[in-house]
């Protein structure tokens, strides 16, 4: 259990607050914390790693596959089409992960969620009052219609796990610059996330 001190009152209200990175997470039914809301959500974006190795196993594994049977070198041939078949595998779990994969920025969290599953889950809690520029790398990855890709670096302090969040659009990007900023409520002074418009201590409206 974690105290919460509502300053001024001497009321020392506690919470349970689940391990980070497990558990079922399907909002709003499942996994969401007590007066958590959802900010901002987004699907996996398809990564530059993923797309160029597609691009590749399409041009070049028939091309190999071609030469080699035109060369009579059929078990080079035979080899390569192994090797095809296993990439083909190997990209298709990668895409269906990806599929499967969403991120999520709450008034208390960062979640990456597979399926119904908390892959990773990070506390903004955790951000309060540091530097954001030391826990979070922004940079573009790639553009798609012109537009730029963001791939995002989440170093939790407390943890020292990372979160990475990969194919975001400029303004998914954005959503994580406020996640270190902190609102003093004005009833009972507690330092709330600049992303909560409810006091998580008292529970009043800011």
């Amino acid at each position: 259990m974690k105290p919460r001190v509502m300053s001024g009152q001497g009321v020392h209200m506690y919470e349970s607050v689940p391990p980070t990175g497990t558990g079922r997470f399907d909002p709003p039914d499942e996994g969401m914390l007590p007066g958590e809301s959802i900010v901002w959500t987004r699907r996996a974006g398809t990564g530059f790693w993923i797309i160029f190795l597609g691009l590749l196993f399409a041009m070049g594994a028939p091309l190999i596959t071609f030469l080699s049977l035109d060369a009579h070198e059929l078990l080079l041939a035979a080899m390569f089409g192994s090797l095809t078949i296993i990439g083909f595998v190997v990209l298709v779990v990668m895409l269906i992960n990806v599929r499967r994969t969403r991120y999520y920025l709450t008034t208390d969290r960062i979640i990456e969620a597979r399926g119904s599953k908390i892959v990773r889950a990070v506390p903004l809690d955790h951000f309060t009052g540091k530097p954001l520029g030391q826990f979070i790398e922004s940079r573009v990855t790639h553009s798609s219609n012109n537009q730029p890709v963001y791939g995002i670096r989440i170093y939790d302090p407390v943890s020292d796990e990372v979160v990475e969040l990969k194919g975001l659009d400029p303004t998914s990007a954005r959503a994580f610059e406020r996640i270190g900023e902190t609102v003093e409520c004005p009833y009972c002074g507690f330092n709330n996330t600049a992303l909560r418009s409810q006091c998580k201590n008292c529970d009043a409206v800011m």
